[in-house]
């Protein structure tokens, strides 16, 4: 796999005040009254010439468009704002489609300029539908084996040829031609793109009946038709560099995940009718973390663009995790068809929607391009990805230094640092624990004045960083990050420098004197590095604060969990003396909340640097491991499995990443519940996919004790398991969403 051009990526995007008041503003327009179920324009709502034209009068169609040639000058991120707030509701967006998406763009890159004043000024009005005239019968996906042929003429090109697949042709006012104009041994070389007006002499449209009786789909010949010289976009021969620079628009837009959000929305607030809605909230809350993370690519690839880059690989990997997300939803929404639901408009919205996403289903993940050959497209890069991931991964000066001592441990050549078996300690985490606590680190976020060594919640997740790229376990979940908030919230210092306090949480309660605490707390971890348990108490409603000394319980012998993190589990408190026992002056309810989160965002940070490590040395080991006389990486089947593996880790760490710098800086406000519900419910379910996969490209090798992948989706596993399921987040973040008509997209916007 070589690598082309600059690193695959995505930065993170926060919206600014501006962009979120354009959000309010569409949406407030977009869900006066629902748009009806269509089937007219597959992915785009429907197909209504006036309503084109209204948007365009609001400024919402041709946006990018210079304000010269009657455009509204905004940007492409607040476009794909617009466009996801309109798919989203579903309107009717076919009639400008294309135009608006592809060919504006390409002509304010390439001109010339007597077709931008033809075209751009139309297409702002919302008065201009152009086609795509790309796919041929017989070349599929593979788009430069193409046999339309433009020939020279005095003013112009003849042209003739054959394209199919052409959406929208029957309505279209004109037609965008990829056709050959010179002959070269490199068959995507000599390519142009023609603009012709549908009205043209020579061409012949037939409509393709689909199996849903629609007919979106045209074959159109192209006879001999004649374009003047200034329909030919940019320079003569330059076609497949626009084409592939246009597909990029095409396939990173909002479309590509939301063009089913009104069946998934419909499905959401028919479950106020169903005999169950508890069993789908799972599944909701699954789809919207998905769709989170989508959303956030999509906007990041917006923003690479305004900035003058050329984002092919991650529009292919956004497309690609994208419409097979949309794919899977049909196809898991189908076994709710028939069920028992209360009948009404609900109902009855909900089975049209799925009706007719059910005979369109099978193109999600064909249009645009076929996922299988996007993943080879995105699988080019994947060298220059890995190799840049320490950067992308670590971000800070604090990570950084944090990941280099635990890299030090990990690489220690003594065989007990590797990994440890089942039931046993990690001795490279025992380590990294004892240097933590010479560094000063173990009581990160916690006040100076409490003993701690200051700085935020933010600043803890850095380490936590740090140490998961390694591939190393920490104390600072149970720890600073849990323990250490609750100590601050009762003014309880502690001995940071020193000493180590883990939180205790479950069934416990305390006498009446405040003396004693019975009942069973769930699990202590790393109960032989600690010497103080810190447990939450409910006394007429508010939070407490009680300490134990670890020394005083009577438990169990330490055990280990799968990553080999130590701990003990149902430890029975039977009357066991209380240091301090300290009311925070905090509702109890909010408070195990305000815990719960920090620990859920502290575990999906861990899990995204695991998984993005996993990723990384499962491309560096296909590159260097051969068969059959070459590298293994040169297969197709082994290409797909790196970028899936690459592809999740990404939207796992574009979400992550979100609900990290939603904290602000250097504070420690309040928890966003949507962002963290979902980067929790995402990473833990990606981490089960990742360590199947890179399994899977290791063979044999990636289990064995002297290989790096165990180190990591052992904590994989653990992870996605720990401080709440990521089923229990996915459960929460569903109930959320059918809390409220507008809920599900409140959640997945934070708007």
């Amino acid at each position: 796999m070589s690598d082309q051009g600059k690193s695959l990526g995505f930065e993170p995007i926060a919206l600014t005040g501006t962009e979120r008041a354009l959000v309010s503003e569409v949406r407030a327009f977009a869900r006066a009254e629902p748009f009806p179920p269509s089937a007219e324009s597959p992915t785009r709502g429907g197909f209504s010439r006036d309503f084109s034209e209204e948007l365009a009068r609001r400024g919402w169609v041709g946006m990018t468009i210079p304000t010269q040639y009657g455009g509204a000058a905004r940007s492409g991120v607040e476009r794909c704002l617009v466009i996801s707030e309109l798919l989203a509701a579903g309107a009717p967006l076919g009639a400008h489609w294309t135009a608006d998406r592809q060919t504006a763009p390409s002509l304010m890159i390439n001109g010339p300029e007597t077709l931008r004043r033809e075209l751009l000024p139309r297409i702002a009005s919302g008065l201009c539908l152009i086609a795509g005239g790309f796919s041929e019968p017989e070349s599929g996906s593979d788009l430069a084996s193409v046999r339309t042929r433009a020939q020279k003429v005095d003013g112009g090109w003849r042209i003739t040829g054959r394209k199919i697949w052409t959406t929208d042709a029957d309505k279209a006012d004109y037609i965008e031609i990829l056709c050959r104009t010179s002959d070269s041994e490199v068959k995507h070389k000599g390519l142009s793109l023609i603009v012709v007006p549908m009205d043209a002499e020579g061409l012949t449209v037939t409509p393709i009946e689909g199996m849903d009786g629609e007919r979106h789909f045209n074959e159109v010949v192209i006879d001999n038709v004649f374009a003047a010289d200034d329909w030919l976009i940019g320079k003569e021969g330059s076609g497949w560099e626009q084409l592939t620079a246009e597909l990029a628009l095409e396939r990173a837009g909002p479309e590509r995940y939301l063009s089913t959000f009104p069946l998934f929305e419909s499905f959401v607030q028919s479950r106020r009718h169903a005999a169950a809605p508890e069993h789908s909230h799972e599944f909701i809350g699954s789809v919207i973390a998905q769709q989170l993370g989508l959303r956030l690519m999509s906007l990041s690839i917006a923003r690479m663009v305004d900035e003058g880059g050329s984002p092919v690989a991650e529009a292919a990997m956004a497309k690609d995790l994208g419409t097979e997300l949309e794919q899977l939803l049909v196809d898991q929404l189908w076994v709710y068809r028939y069920e028992q639901i209360e009948p009404g408009a609900a109902a009855d919205r909900f089975h049209e929607f799925l009706d007719i996403n059910r005979l369109r289903s099978a193109v999600f993940t064909t249009a645009g391009g076929t996922n299988e050959v996007l993943r080879l497209l995105v699988s080019r890069q994947l060298g220059s990805w890995a190799r840049s991931g320490r950067i992308r991964a670590l971000g800070s000066p604090l990570a950084e230094t944090v990941y280099e001592q635990a890299a030090r441990i990990v690489a220690d050549p003594d065989p007990a640092f590797r990994s440890v078996p089942r039931d046993r300690s990690d001795a490279a985490s025992l380590r990294v624990f004892d240097e933590l606590r010479t560094t000063g680190y173990l009581g990160v976020s916690v006040p100076e004045d409490l003993g701690g060594s200051g700085g935020s919640l933010s600043d803890a997740l850095e380490i936590v960083r740090g140490t998961a790229y390694a591939g190393t376990s920490t104390p600072l979940v149970d720890g600073a990050i849990q323990a250490g908030w609750l100590l601050a919230q009762a003014g309880i210092p502690f001995p940071w420098a020193d000493e180590l306090a883990v939180v205790g949480t479950g069934s416990v309660g305390v006498t009446d004197d405040g003396t004693t605490l019975t009942g069973t707390v769930d699990e202590i971890r790393w109960p032989d590095q600690a010497t103080t348990l810190v447990v939450p108490i409910e006394q007429d409603g508010k939070l407490h604060v009680a300490t134990v000394e670890l020394g005083s319980l009577a438990r169990p012998a330490t055990g280990a969990d799968t990553a080999g993190e130590p701990l003990v589990r149902a430890v029975r408190l039977d009357a066991v003396p209380v240091r301090q026992l300290v009311p925070t002056g905090l509702d109890h309810a909010a408070g195990i909340e305000t815990l719960a989160r920090r620990a859920a965002l502290a575990r999906a940070v861990a899990l995204s640097r695991a998984l993005q490590r996993t990723a990384e040395i499962s491309i560096e080991y296909a590159a260097l491991r051969s068969q059959f006389g070459q590298p293994i990486n040169r297969f197709q089947a082994v290409q797909a499995h790196l970028t899936r593996l690459a592809s999740e880790a990404q939207r796992v760490a574009v979400l992550v990443d979100a609900a990290h710098a939603a904290l602000g800086e250097g504070g420690d406000p309040a928890i966003d519940f949507a962002l963290v519900a979902a980067a929790r419910t995402l990473s833990g379910n990606a981490a089960m996919t990742a360590g199947r996969t890179a399994h899977q490209v290791h063979g044999a090798i990636g289990v064995t004790m002297e290989y790096a992948l165990q180190r990591f989706t052992r904590r994989l596993w653990e992870w996605s398991a720990a401080d709440g399921t990521s089923a229990r987040w996915a459960g929460r973040l569903g109930a959320q969403a059918v809390s409220g008509d507008l809920a599900a997209w409140q959640l997945i916007t934070g708007i």
